[in-house]
């Protein structure tokens, strides 16, 4: 009985010893796909980053636009009260 765990064991351990290589190239392919999927979420980060300033920018054009027409509409709601009178 002992014979035959001991046999296991050495069987298993040579094993695993054998497939050591392929598990170091799975762990390359691995941190390989880990940097490229690192690289594009910057990359993303960066453009996420600059679609907001872009969002900022136009949603501050807009507010100003709104002001503006306001504006405008009072002075001409002004000129037509000054003609009733």
């Amino acid at each position: 009985m002992f014979k035959k765990i001991a046999t296991i064991s050495l069987a298993l351990a040579l094993t695993a010893c054998a497939n050591t290589g392929a598990l170091e190239e799975n762990i390359t392919t691995l941190t390989n796909k880990v940097d490229a999927l690192s690289a594009q979420v910057a990359d993303l980060e960066s453009k996420q980053q600059a679609a907001a300033g872009d969002v900022r920018a136009a949603k501050s054009a807009a507010d100003q636009a709104a002001r503006d027409a306001k504006d405008a509409n009072e002075r001409m709601d002004n000129i037509v009260a000054s003609f009733k009178k």
